[in-house]
C-alpha cells in the first residue's frame, strides 16, 4: 500500500477555526438560557445600534462595529509573536463565537427579528470570517516560531515573514474597516434615516 494513504491527515487549520467559532456560538446560546431575556436584548447591542442610525450617529456605530472586533484581531496579531500561542488562537475564536451566542439569542427575543437579524448577522458573519483569517495567519507564524525555537534551523527568513504577516493584518483590519462601514450604512437604511 502506499504510505500516503496509511499516514493520517493533519487537521485542516481552516476547519478547525471554524469549529471553534461554532462550539463558541453554541456555548454561548446554552449559557444565555438562564439570563435574563431583557439583559439579553440589551447585550445583543442592536437596539442600541438602529437608535444611534435613526438619530444620525451612524459614525459611532462604524466605531463601535469596527472597535470591538478590531481588538480580537490585533490580539490575534500579537499571539503570531508567540510560540506556544496556538491553542489561545483556537480559544480566541471561541471566544468571538461565545459573545456571538449570547447576542444571537438577544436578537431572538427582541422585537422585530427580521430587521434585528438584518442589523446583526452580516457584520457578525463577515467580521468573524476576518477574525478566523486573522487566527489562521497568527497560527502558522505561531508554528514557525515554535519550529525556530526546537530546531537549529536558519533565521535569515524570518524577517520577510513577519513583513508579510503585519501586511496580510493591515489588509484584514482595513477589510474589518470597509464591513464596518458596510454595517453602519446598513443600520441606517434599515432605520429609514
Amino acid at each position: 500500500m502506499n504510505e500516503e494513504t496509511l499516514r493520517p491527515r493533519a487537521v485542516n487549520l481552516d476547519i478547525a477555526l471554524a469549529v471553534s467559532a461554532a462550539v463558541g456560538v453554541t456555548a454561548g446560546v446554552i449559557l444565555s438560557i438562564n439570563m435574563d431575556e431583557s439583559a439579553l436584548v440589551s447585550l445583543s447591542g442592536v437596539p442600541q445600534k438602529l437608535a444611534l442610525a435613526a438619530s444620525g450617529g451612524w459614525l459611532r456605530i462604524f466605531i463601535s462595529s469596527f472597535a470591538g472586533a478590531g481588538l480580537l484581531l490585533l490580539a490575534a496579531f500579537l499571539m503570531g509573536f508567540c510560540a506556544l500561542a496556538q491553542p489561545a488562537e483556537l480559544l480566541l475564536t471561541a471566544f468571538r463565537g461565545l459573545g456571538l451566542g449570547v447576542c444571537v439569542r438577544g436578537v431572538y427575543l427582541g422585537d422585530g427579528v427580521f430587521k434585528s437579524l438584518a442589523a446583526f448577522l452580516p457584520y457578525a458573519v463577515l467580521s468573524t470570517g476576518v477574525l478566523v483569517l486573522g487566527a489562521k495567519e497568527a497560527f502558522r507564524l505561531s508554528m514557525r516560531y515554535l519550529s525556530l525555537s526546537v530546531t537549529a534551523e536558519n533565521r535569515l527568513g524570518i524577517k520577510n515573514e513577519i513583513r508579510d504577516y503585519a501586511v496580510k493584518f493591515l489588509i484584514l483590519a482595513v477589510l474589518l474597516a470597509v464591513f464596518a462601514m458596510g454595517d453602519a450604512l446598513l443600520a441606517k437604511l434599515l432605520c429609514g434615516a
